[in-house]
């Protein structure tokens, strides 16, 4: 069902669960075939051309790309496109794709903090979109692309991280689009290890040059999960946030936390410092964040739904509680800020969060649930 409001797109979809497709054991195969290949050729940046024609035999289009955009500087920091030689590529300035990236209500969708695939044809027809200055000026010169499937992965506020698959002359089906929604996980792990991979890859260049008071630390695991080898920053970080004596071996929730898998960043905070530790391969990255923000966690929570544009009303719906609280929450971090005004806040917000953004809110969600 959409909704095409008089004078303006509505981003109210809801996909009826008659034409979810399910995926079959060949699909499931393929995916794991798919996952396997990318992280072999993931390095220290995560997604390469290979990866997007391997994405190609999963979903088929006529075009695939990956864009990160800075919400906050209003510009692309990277674009990787699928290589192929007659794909058509136009190439636009940045005031103009990014006027188009404003009327394009999938991308606005997903600034909003929504993570999942969405197709262009949730929001618009075709008719609608030949319409669109985007399409006369973009689209129509891109080969005609009629139909765009697009999967966001987690981004804090001020950053979207977006596979986008374009087509001439069918839509995607809804198999395509749980294709992407079951790859999600996977693609933000992929990212996140080359990310981590990326910072350890500087620190280990600058081993011999770091001083103690380095904020980065790194630690080389042998056997056994013992230290092989520390930065002398690894050591006073260690020994700082883990006072207790352990020689060789690591501090006893460390060693639980690689245990159990190390899966996400481990955090340990003693009064307002903050140590974040991160695994890659037999090595941990250490990392002494920034004092935290002087905020509660709710308040926290509802300025991120605030710096993604929401209204006072929205945020209450998605945190289940009054837009009085809201509205509160809001007074109360003005203040703590050293602001007075939404938009300050929210601002400031986001200059702060920079590395404390693993905990933010995201608008998680199904093919099969209304979006409003």
């Amino acid at each position: 069902m959409l909704r095409f409001p008089k004078g303006g797109i509505d981003t109210t979809f809801v996909v009826s669960s008659e034409v979810v497709s399910t995926l079959t054991s060949s699909d499931a195969k393929r995916l794991l075939q798919f996952v396997g290949r990318a992280e072999e050729l993931a390095g220290d940046e995560p997604f390469s051309p290979e990866t997007l024609a391997e994405l190609g035999r999963l979903v088929e289009a006529d075009w695939i790309g990956y864009r990160e955009v800075d919400l906050l500087r209003r510009r692309v920091v990277l674009d990787v496109e699928r290589s192929v030689d007659d794909e058509p590529v136009v190439e636009l300035e940045d005031g103009l794709l990014w006027r188009f990236l404003e009327e394009d209500p999938v991308f606005r969708r997903h600034r909003s903090g929504y993570v999942g695939a969405l197709k262009l044809s949730d929001f618009v027809s075709r008719r609608q979109l030949h319409r669109m200055p985007m399409y006369d000026q973009w689209f129509r010169p891109s080969g005609g692309v009629q139909y765009v499937l697009a999967l966001a992965l987690p981004s804090p506020p001020w950053h979207t991280r977006t596979f986008l698959l374009d087509r001439f002359d069918r839509d995607f089906s809804e198999r395509d689009r749980l294709m992407l929604d079951q790859l999600q996980p996977h693609l933000d792990r992929i990212w996140h290890n080359a990310h981590v991979r990326r910072r350890l890859t500087a620190a280990l260049a600058g081993l011999e040059h770091a001083s103690r008071s380095n904020p980065y630390g790194v630690v080389l695991l042998s056997a056994g999960n013992r230290i092989e080898f520390a930065s002398p920053p690894a050591r006073r970080l260690l020994a700082e946030f883990f006072p207790e004596p352990t020689g060789r071996g690591l501090p006893r929730l460390l060693a639980d936390w690689l245990q159990a898998g190390a899966g996400r960043p481990f955090l340990s905070r003693r009064g307002e410092r903050c140590l974040k530790l991160e695994r890659v391969g037999e090595a941990l990255m250490l990392e002494e964040q920034p004092e935290p923000l002087p905020l509660t966690a709710r308040e926290r929570d509802v300025l991120a739904w605030v710096a993604r544009g929401k209204t006072n009303a929205e945020v209450a719906r998605l945190l289940w509680i009054s837009t009085g609280t809201v509205r509160k929450h809001l007074e109360n971090a003005y203040p703590k800020l050293g602001v007075q005004t939404r938009t300050a806040a929210a601002t400031r917000f986001l200059g702060l969060v920079g590395s404390h953004d693993d905990d933010l809110p995201l608008e998680r969600g199904s093919a099969t649930q209304a979006l409003t």
